[in-house]
């Protein structure tokens, strides 16, 4: 019975008194809907951003290069035993052999420079399947004597899918300038004009198959492993091993397997996808954990406003609490009043949050073009440009903690106020 009177009481109390809800009830509830909302659709897009992030580099670099130490060429034999161990673990999808070099290129008088992957038959339809998806222009279908490149190279170059461009070893332009400052140091002019003419980088000429989008798929250059060793004059011999696996995530624990179990020899390293963008993935972590302690913030303001409508309406019904007082209502009693009105707020502000939430992230990119028109943006993205659209990634634990999270802090903020109210004299109250 007792409960049922705190019950009515407190609901009676978020009323005003020629309406059905208060001003101020409305305002509390308000403020911890939209805590609840930026909490919610701050974090599952920060978390969007961090995953898309993440499965950009995976999708575009190699999840594992294995070579000798000091990145020196190793012979095909001993590539072809590395690999025939790697082969054979159940965490590896796919893994060939490779060269990995830099090389620069030239068309129309341009020039520019890019890592190159030389890939073997099976191992370049495995990997170029995998980066189909971010295919510009041309084919992504490797050749001899031809070459796949991002576009922005491409475009420094002037060059476009059939055209035919003049490439080079970086190794030949570092031997190009070595003899250079030699011929320059020579007092003899006759054999320094001839130590110039024997200066040559010897570039090959290929034929340009296609173009990558360089925002999700880097400025790495494909080529055929013949093709490779014809640029790098590598012979028969190859750069390493690369593996592609089948949870990529997973990429250090599997190294650390490979290692304990004789898969990679002593005087061989890996390179792992996460090397490419382990510190901007650290950044994005830290700014994740930054913006919940704002968040937080923004939730202790919301239970601020629940504790301000508390301390309004316990002071407003203070002869009330005199009168209940004065008839037998214990001090539990009267905190119950006010502390289950603060927890009708935060279940309804808690309730709207989650479904405003809800509908901001279901429409998260209409209300994105909504912005971009009326400030005069761009309405519609690229839609092979990288982020064309605002990801988002919906943690239900968070959901959850962040509920839960919101009703005790309404709670806990209308505490200090119902305490102080079961502490009137009822005698003072009611003569007040």
């Amino acid at each position: 019975m007792l409960s049922n009177v705190t019950f009515f009481l407190a609901r009676r109390y978020l009323r005003a008194k020629r309406s059905f809800v208060s001003v101020i009830t409305v305002i509390s509830i308000l403020g911890v809907a939209v805590g609840v909302l930026m909490m919610i659709v701050v974090s599952s897009v920060m978390k969007g951003f961090e995953g898309e992030f993440r499965k950009t580099l995976i999708g575009s670099e190699p999840h594992i290069l294995l070579r000798p130490q000091g990145e020196k060429p190793t012979d095909a034999k001993s590539a072809a035993d590395v690999l025939t161990k790697v082969r054979l673990q159940p965490d590896v999808l796919a893994a060939s052999s490779y060269i990995g070099s830099a090389m620069f290129a030239e068309h129309d008088g341009m020039q520019s420079g890019m890592d190159v992957l030389g890939l073997p038959e099976d191992g370049a339809k495995f990997y170029m399947a995998k980066i189909a998806r971010h295919k510009d222009q041309g084919s992504l279908e490797l050749t001899p004597g031809g070459v796949v490149c991002a576009d922005y190279v491409a475009g420094g170059l002037n060059a476009h899918p059939g055209d035919a461009i003049s490439v080079y070893a970086s190794t030949n332009v570092t031997s190009a300038v070595k003899r250079f400052r030699i011929a320059s140091d020579e007092q003899d002019e006759t054999k320094r004009h001839a130590a110039y003419e024997e200066i040559k980088l010897n570039p090959r000429e290929i034929k340009l198959l296609g173009t990558t989008r360089m925002e999700t798929a880097g400025t790495y250059g494909y080529v055929t492993l013949e093709t490779a060793q014809q640029i790098f004059g590598l012979g028969e011999k190859v750069s390493g091993v690369l593996i592609e696996l089948k949870q990529p995530g997973e990429v250090k624990e599997v190294i650390k397997r490979f290692t304990a179990a004789g898969v990679i020899p002593a005087t061989w390293s890996a390179s792992l996808w996460t090397d490419a963008g382990d510190a901007r993935l650290a950044a994005m972590s830290n700014e994740r954990v930054m913006m919940w302690i704002v968040l937080l913030i923004i939730a202790i303001v919301a239970a601020f406003s629940v504790m301000n409508t508390t301390i309004t309406v316990t002071t407003q019904k203070r002869r009330e609490i005199g009168v209940l007082t004065a008839l037998g209502s214990r001090q539990s009693q009267i905190i119950g009043i006010f502390v289950s009105q603060a927890a009708f707020v935060g279940i309804l502000g808690t309730l709207a949050g989650l479904i405003l939430s809800g509908l901001v992230l279901q429409y998260r990119d209409e209300i994105r073009m909504g912005i971009a028109v009326l400030s005069g943006g761009s309405a519609n993205a690229d839609s092979g440009m990288f982020l064309a659209t605002i990801p988002a990634q919906i943690e239900p634990w968070f959901i959850v903690v962040t509920c839960i999270g919101s009703i005790t802090f309404c709670l806990l903020a209308a505490l200090p106020p119902a305490w102080l109210a079961s502490r009137v004299d009822p005698a003072v109250a009611l003569r007040d």
